[in-house]
């Protein structure tokens, strides 16, 4: 079960940029914690990666870095990453861009 998600998306059409990158965090059924991350061009299938963590602490660090690297996407693509959605409150939120 999912304790955080969070949706961001970066759009410019003049730049042809359409990407989506969502995270979400939680507990499997044997009660691991897992962090998924899915990103790829808004539209298409896009790629996931699954990690395993051995803590809520250690998922919440986890999605912390994969949230820090969004908010440098300015400067590596030109385009910034707009929050779409959050599901659950664990305090972490990348800047908007």
């Amino acid at each position: 079960m999912m304790e955080y998600s969070i949706l961001l998306e970066a759009c410019d059409p003049e730049k042809n940029h359409w990407r989506s990158y969502h995270i979400a965090a939680g507990q499997d059924l044997f009660g691991d914690w897992v962090v998924e991350t899915t990103y790829g061009r808004i539209g298409a299938k896009g790629r996931t990666q699954t990690v395993l963590v051995a803590s809520r602490e250690e998922a919440k660090k986890y999605v912390r870095i994969c949230l820090k690297r969004r908010e440098s996407a300015p400067k590596r693509i030109g385009t910034g990453y707009v929050v779409k959605k959050v599901s659950g409150e664990w305090g972490l939120r990348p800047e908007q861009g």
